[in-house]
């Protein structure tokens, strides 16, 4: 009975995803958030238990973030928010991308006790069937009544596993669109036109005249060889390390993902620039591209775009941005996209309810959310309007002791933070157009399971996360290099991990007709 329950339940959701996608995305792709400035709000569920009934409970949260000199500033505040509304503190823990990942895997693996964690895309893959964290089905209906009603139901379909919610995604762009953010000052000092570009070919004019006329710049900076990820996500979809299929393609065949002719072009295309010396020299080893960043040091890098992005960025760097798409529409959304910033609550939570709690305020409560987005009004900010901010008086993006944070990182509704001084008042109904005008690819909701390869799947991506970046970064030939990688890839067992997934994919896409 419970089986044929959750059923009907699935049914029931992708049938509302269905009748929504009919005109983009969804119909209502990011609902207005039911806001509170104060105090649990009478009509969330959160607030049928008083805070004053509970036990007093410290949440320890781990968080996408920056090490930022005020963490302990903001800490103590939000705990006393927290003490109002779900009588909890709180300890966050902020780790940035250069540590997260091993800092995850070594948390997860100590048994730590942990209420909130930020999890993306394969490490959700790899940590549910470990069973690290809840499914949160029951904490939802129970405690996330204010989640369900300001997100767009793809966002929970694809925050599932064996049709268990095990995290709940941040209501934000729905979509990735891979582009680049550009210096402005720059960027008019030579008359450049970005209306123009409809591939990432059509950036090296532009590349090739600040290299040739200023010293001191980097044309393209790139951490890792990011920029062929960023140029390549509106193309391809990745299902497991190394392994992807064309969004396009509705019965989502895949291949290994270095040689989809998409990814062959724009490898070779990095190695071209790498030697032109458009992008930096060291390209293949650097983590962390924002001190070149502050310091005005780069004209353009590669980002994941939405409306807005070159705005946000300019109010955290100080000077004046520019975005520009690196290829026209139409717009694909994959569980990659909508999974790449999640909070799942960890099986060790000492207490789920209050962990699912604080979720719920995320996603309704302005001053709870703002204050772990932009840290203290009259401290870090200042309010310029009803919904505006800008740097406290006397603080710069330069000497704020928090700023650099990642807010799609922070879990919640995106669209209760405050707007930056420098950003249009229409953003959030721009993002809603913008979330409407995508089209989902077939394998929302997928995530594929390497039960029946784990020691084949593990090979593979260890070749891939080691072997393919020198590819990605461009210090390698193409050509000369993949034979090797790819005879790797095949010793390691790449054709049974293939094999294994495409059946489970294809079981999926029938499942869904």
């Amino acid at each position: 009975m419970k089986k044929m329950m959750k059923s009907t339940k699935w049914i029931a959701l992708i049938l509302v995803i269905a009748m929504q996608t009919l005109s983009g995305c969804a119909a209502s792709s990011s609902p207005a958030p039911s806001e509170s400035s104060g105090g649990a709000a009478a009509e969330t569920s959160a607030a049928e238990t008083p805070a004053s009934a509970l036990t007093p409970y410290e949440l320890n949260c781990y968080f996408l973030a920056p090490q930022v000199k005020d963490m302990q500033m903001v800490q103590d505040k939000l705990s006393e928010l927290l003490t109002d509304r779900i009588n909890a503190t709180v300890k966050l823990n902020y780790f940035w991308f250069d540590s997260y990942t091993e800092k995850q895997r070594m948390v997860i693996a100590s048994g730590e006790s942990v209420d909130i964690m930020f999890v993306q895309g394969f490490d959700f893959n790899t940590y549910v069937p470990q069973k690290a964290f809840l499914p949160l089905d029951d904490l939802l209906a129970n405690y996330g009544k204010n989640v369900t009603d300001n997100i767009n139901p793809l966002y929970l379909l694809a925050g599932t596993y064996n049709d268990e919610i095990y995290a709940i995604p941040t209501s934000k762009d729905m979509f990735g669109v891979g582009g680049v953010v550009i210096n402005k000052e720059l960027a008019d000092k030579y008359s450049f036109d970005f209306s123009n570009v409809k591939e990432p070919a059509d950036f090296e004019p532009m590349l090739q005249t600040i290299k040739e006329n200023e010293p001191g710049i980097v044309p393209l900076l790139s951490t890792k060889g990011d920029h062929t990820t960023y140029f390549t996500n509106n193309l391809l979809a990745m299902v497991s390390w190394g392994i992807s299929y064309r969004k396009t393609d509705a019965s989502a065949k895949l291949e290994i993902s270095a040689e989809f002719p998409e990814s062959i072009e724009m490898m070779k295309l990095a190695e071209d620039w790498y030697k032109k010396g458009y992008v930096n020299n060291d390209v293949a080893t650097l983590q962390d591209g924002m001190p070149q960043k502050k310091a005005q040091k780069a004209f353009m890098w590669a980002e994941q775009l939405k409306p807005g992005k070159a705005e946000e960025l300019s109010a955290q760097l100080g000077y004046e941005l520019i975005q520009a798409y690196a290829h026209t529409g139409p717009y694909y959304t994959s569980s990659m996209d909508l999974t790449n910033s999640m909070l799942a609550i960890n099986r060790t939570s000492g207490d789920p309810e209050r962990a699912m709690m604080l979720i719920d305020l995320l996603f309704h409560d302005k001053e709870v959310k703002n204050l772990l987005d932009w840290g203290i009004e009259g401290v870090h900010y200042k309010k310029v309007g009803e919904n505006q901010i800008d740097y406290a008086d006397g603080v710069t993006a330069e000497t704020s002791g928090y700023t650099g944070l990642g807010q799609w990182a922070m879990g919640g509704s995106q669209f209760l933070d405050y707007l930056w001084v420098n950003e249009s008042l229409d953003k959030w109904e721009k993002m809603q157009a913008f979330n409407d005008s995508c089209l989902p690819t077939p394998l929302i909701g997928f995530a594929y399971s390497q039960d029946n390869v784990k020691s084949e799947a593990a090979a593979v991506s260890s070749i891939v996360s080691t072997q393919m970046e020198a590819m990605a970064s461009g210090i390698v030939s193409y050509d000369e290099y993949w034979p090797t990688v790819k005879k790797q890839l095949e010793d390691a067992g790449v054709a049974k991990v293939l094999e294994d997934a495409q059946q489970q994919v294809d079981a999926f896409v029938a499942s869904r007709k």
